[in-house]
């Protein structure tokens, strides 16, 4: 019920600012164009169509997650400055389960959004494309490590308050850390930070399934895959964890209504 209540709401809030949706949706096509044509002209020309792809991938996902980390903690500080959140709270219901459903209506919309982004950007740079299957699950998991991410922002921002300003440069810092664009790997140290990070494990995932054309199930007994679990796990772990730790921090300090 509360799904399709945030779906319907996101929906009419989409509806309402479609000049802006429209606006953003072209910023990030020309964006990634642009993008496209400084790696070309930085590698005289070798920027293969594979590559290309490799890079359109991280940068989708690498959207959609941003997408959904600066959704999740925004409807939190909205909620906290319109008096919601108190609302919410005495009625008993769990707003963290409330969170979590907003956290996958962010991951649908922003889905929907880069399919466009995506098939447009196909057109353009006339890239093929093929979804072997097992990419929908790795594209998930990938994504969890996100929303793990953001709640441990919106803990911060609940107890702290004003938090929310560091989602964004958060976001940002994640495209060029987590080798979104282009791989990491000829960088020892960012390399093995990445692998801490958010996103980069399941990019590289999603790179062999679509443009090597890995099957998936040579994939699963890969390092790299039991690493995607581990690291999904972990940010949704820690992240469920201090928002349960925000909670009880906040009621005990009496600091609900604060904003």
């Amino acid at each position: 019920m509360v799904f399709w209540v945030e779906l319907r709401k996101t929906g009419q809030i989409a509806k309402s600012y479609i000049v802006e949706v429209v606006a953003d949706q072209l910023f990030f096509i020309v964006g990634f164009l642009i993008l496209t044509a400084v790696f070309a002209l930085a590698t005289e020309g070798s920027y293969s169509k594979s590559a290309q792809l490799a890079s359109l991938i991280g940068y989708l996902t690498w959207r959609v997650a941003g997408g959904a980390i600066m959704g999740v903690v925004k409807s939190l500080a909205d909620d906290a400055q319109w008096g919601t959140l108190e609302q919410v709270w005495l009625s008993g219901r769990d707003y963290g389960s409330v969170l979590f459903m907003r956290a996958a209506v962010s991951v649908l919309y922003y889905t929907v959004r880069v399919l466009v982004i995506g098939g447009v950007i196909l057109l353009i740079l006339k890239l093929p494309l093929s979804l072997p299957p097992g990419t929908g699950l790795v594209y998930l998991l990938t994504l969890s490590s996100a929303v793990g991410l953001a709640f441990v922002i919106a803990s911060l921002h609940l107890v702290y308050k004003k938090v929310e300003a560091i989602a964004f440069p958060l976001a940002t810092m994640l495209l060029f850390m987590t080798g979104a664009l282009s791989s990491v790997q000829g960088i020892p140290l960012l390399f093995q930070l990445s692998r801490l990070l958010p996103l980069s494990i399941g990019i590289d995932l999603l790179r062999a399934l679509v443009v090597e054309q890995r099957p998936f199930l040579d994939l699963i007994p890969t390092p790299a895959f039991i690493g995607l679990l581990f690291n999904a796990a972990l940010y949704m772990g820690v992240g469920w964890y201090s928002f349960r730790w925000a909670k009880q921090r906040t009621l005990i300090d009496g600091t609900l209504a604060h904003y």
